[in-house]
């Protein structure tokens, strides 16, 4: 494989006056014509923004958060110069039944090209969009080649093993921090990914790694340690002692106990710094 490269593509929801507001026809940009902005691009998604970064070396912390960081300011002067839209960086937005009504339909639909399971290689079923509630994603790409063949299944076989060491990782990490189950009800299950002619985009996690620098941090680091562990040949049994499929189960469940415990045993220092900082205390006053 070549060297790696790491992006990301999330979503946030707006709120006017403290209410949730859809984003339709807000800014420029779409899914086929993203609005280029120095260190990525953003567009509307649905009922909310989605923005995407360039891509960086996976090692290279400060610069994979530099281009996130770029493009979230440049996006929300944008938005706010539209009307003084905030963001709302959260896996969830709900909408009152009035107000969801007077969405354009094409706004509230779900599912783009699909995505895959990395335990069967099937395509995931695509979800049901008459929920009064729409998910925000914080997918993460992971790139390695160039023009590969999206179909071609030696392909899908390379991205399902890192995606189930992504879950292992990333996965975990984001069980701990996103504690809101109804995403998991459209999308965000365990495995799922999407194959890319340069890579992978792994789809598991939701927005709420954005929110800090330490939460970035550490999502990054765990990013490093799967790439790393692919690296070296390692699988989710020989990094965690747990069978891919235990993972799957704490993923899919919200098992934030045991995504702590085996969390703790890949990386202990910064797992013990960070479940004891202000920040996690503020935010999981109970653990």
């Amino acid at each position: 494989m070549s060297e790696f490269t790491i992006g990301v593509d999330p979503e946030i929801f707006l709120t006017q006056g403290g209410k949730p507001v859809s984003a339709h026809g807000l800014i420029e940009g779409d899914k086929k014509n993203p609005y280029k902005v120095p260190s990525g691009a953003y567009q509307v998604d649905g009922t909310a923004v989605e923005f995407n970064t360039d891509p960086v070396a996976y090692n290279n912390f400060e610069e994979f958060n530099a281009k996130i960081v770029t493009v979230m300011k440049t996006l929300a002067s944008a938005v706010k110069e539209k009307g003084n839209y905030k963001f709302n960086i959260s896996p969830v937005q709900e909408y009152p039944q009035d107000y969801f009504d007077s969405i354009p339909l094409e706004a509230k639909e779900l599912g783009c090209d699909p995505d895959y399971c990395a335990y069967t290689l099937e395509q995931n079923p695509r979800p049901e969009g008459d929920r009064l509630f729409r998910t925000g994603a914080g997918h993460i790409h992971v790139g390695w080649g160039a023009d590969i063949p999206v179909e071609n299944r030696e392909h899908h076989e390379i991205c399902a093993s890192f995606v189930k060491m992504l879950d292992a990782t990333v996965g975990l990490f984001m069980t701990v921090i996103d504690r809101e189950p109804r995403r998991r009800e459209l999308y965000g299950k365990a495995r799922a990914y999407q194959a890319k002619p340069y890579g992978v985009e792994y789809r598991f996690p939701s927005n709420v790694w954005l929110k800090t620098r330490t939460r970035r941090q550490i999502t990054h680091k765990l990013l490093v340690k799967a790439i790393q562990s692919m690296k070296a040949g390692h699988t989710v049994e020989s990094l965690t002692r747990v069978s891919s499929e235990s993972i799957q189960s704490i993923l899919n469940t919200g098992d934030v106990t045991n995504a702590k415990f085996i969390l703790s045993a890949i990386d202990y220092m910064t797992m013990k710094n960070y479940f004891a900082s202000a920040e996690f205390k503020k935010d999981f006053p109970n653990g």
